[in-house]
């Protein structure tokens, strides 16, 4: 276990057009003679294999100096609070559509796009939850209608409390996720 602090973005996939602009990068800081041949072609396939943020920033060791107050700056939740509430909520009105649309609009590595995630994969698993009790319905009323009811109650109650903690800038994650990791898209 490390004494240090990962941030979650550093687990996020990176596309194809992040190692292209990262070899960019690199090309001109070896034009610029900060690199020689070697290191840039090692950084430079180091970049253009890169799976994760973390794979990626590890190109960039030695050339890029990163203050404290330019990572509080990039990962804080000031920018993108309201779009995180917005997709928590979304999803009394439009259940699972709200909360992707938000996700699809979210910036990759944000605050709102981890919020929205969170958002999706609560109604996912809501949504498998409510087909379980309406398959106990089918074959007793009794067990299967408070069964819906309780797990309709839960998603309603956690999604309200999501949307305050998202509000109020906190990385809260549901209780269930302590029992069931279950992700059908990543922050």
């Amino acid at each position: 276990m490390s004494a240090f602090h990962e941030h979650p973005s550093l687990v996020l996939a990176v596309t194809p057009a992040d190692r292209q602009a990262a070899v960019e990068r690199l090309r001109a800081a070896y034009e610029e003679g900060v690199l020689t041949a070697s290191d840039y072609d090692r950084r430079a396939g180091m970049a253009a294999m890169a799976a994760s943020r973390r794979d990626l920033n590890t190109a960039f060791l030695g050339l890029v100096d990163v203050t404290p107050d330019d990572v509080r700056r990039s990962t804080s939740p000031e920018s993108g609070r309201g779009l995180a509430v917005v997709a928590h909520l979304s999803g009394w009105l439009l259940f699972l559509v709200g909360p992707l649309v938000c996700y699809a609009v979210a910036p990759s590595g944000s605050y709102a796009r981890r919020e929205a995630a969170k958002a999706v994969n609560l109604s996912v698993l809501t949504l498998f939850g409510l087909a379980i009790a309406m398959l106990i319905m089918m074959i007793n009323d009794h067990v299967g209608m408070p069964l819906a009811l309780l797990i309709g109650g839960c998603w309603w109650l956690t999604t309200l409390v999501a949307a305050v903690q998202a509000a109020k800038g906190n990385d809260w994650d549901h209780p269930l996720r302590r029992w069931l990791p279950f992700e059908v898209v990543r922050g």
